[in-house]
């Protein structure tokens, strides 16, 4: 007995079968329709995700590189697609903020960056330079032992320059908040700035530039649950364990430097498998990488994160 014609309801195409040959569209049923059908799919929601997710993550850690490889060449089912992956683990790190990571504080952006010291003066009509240069010499005045004393000291005098400043303090408020969100949403831009870095550094290859894209992904996941979720458990640890030491040894400079260096070991061996370099290669290429890497995050991506966020506080 053949099948009954039917009418696709989303393209108006005539097919047999449960789903439409144009569109792809599904024919729903009783079935479809019972309280049983709409418990089985959260299951199969939930296993589904459960599956890839985790198969994803272990391929990450156990097999740099395997997982972009495969995804490449079109083995994807068993995977979460690299993109999707890479915004979980934003949304993870927007809701479970355990570093602040890059999301620096207003008062960092004024004493590190001209940029930003100029466009506050120019909004808020306070001479950022002056106070800067007021806050620094009584910092030096005091011949601070350490530079986290000194750092301690310098936060709590800007704090009590602010607050006589209703204007500045508004701004920094502002800006703090929404820095919470955009600092994690902007990482997106990670994404290309490292894959044209890839891109340049194995033109030989004749790789896609959607390659690259993914390839990136990978690392910047990598670089993500490393930075942003293993890195300060241990942190953590080692401040129950070991809190005097602790203290002297983990800075932001050792913590950075750290950090960059398995990421520059995963990317090497990342490079291995994609690429099928040569050893020696994969580890010149890692090294470009990490260094390229820490300029795209702390020039270029500090920078628009500083300017769009300062124009949203303003």
């Amino acid at each position: 007995m053949s099948e009954p014609i039917i009418s696709c309801k989303n393209c108006g195409n005539q097919f047999t079968g449960k789903y439409c040959n144009n569109c792809g569209e599904k024919v729903y049923t009783v079935h479809d329709k019972s309280v049983l059908h709409f418990f089985e799919e959260a299951f199969h929601f939930i296993t589904h995700f459960e599956g890839t997710f985790f198969n994803t993550l272990k391929t990450i850690f156990s097999k740099p590189g395997k997982l972009s490889l495969d995804y490449c060449n079109g083995l994807r089912k068993k995977y979460f697609k690299p993109l999707p992956f890479f915004m979980l683990l934003v949304v993870l790190y927007l809701i479970f903020p355990i570093f602040t990571g890059l999301n620096m504080p207003f008062k960092y952006y004024l004493s590190k960056d001209t940029y930003a010291s100029r466009v506050t003066t120019k909004k808020t009509g306070f001479n950022i330079d002056s106070i800067l240069t007021t806050i620094n010499i009584a910092v030096e005045a005091r011949n601070f032992k350490s530079k986290n004393e000194a750092n301690i000291y310098w936060i709590k005098y800007a704090d009590s320059i602010a607050k006589s400043l209703p204007e500045l303090t508004r701004v920094e408020a502002t800006f703090n908040k929404k820095s919470e969100k955009t600092s994690k949403l902007l990482l997106l831009i990670l994404l290309p700035l490292t894959a044209i870095v890839l891109s340049l550094l194995s033109i030989r290859k004749r790789r896609y530039f959607f390659d690259q894209l993914v390839l990136s992904t990978e690392i910047n996941s990598f670089y993500l649950l490393f930075s942003f979720f293993i890195m300060p458990l241990l942190i953590t640890i080692c401040y129950k364990l070991f809190p005097q030491t602790a203290q002297q040894v983990l800075t932001d400079s050792s913590i950075g430097f750290f950090s960059y260096t398995v990421i520059g070991f995963f990317s090497a061996i990342a490079f291995r498998q994609f690429y099928n370099d040569r050893r020696w290669w994969s580890v010149i290429k890692a090294i470009f990488v990490i260094f390229a890497h820490y300029f795209i995050v702390h020039l270029i991506y500090k920078f628009i994160l500083f300017a769009f966020t300062f124009y949203l506080s303003t």
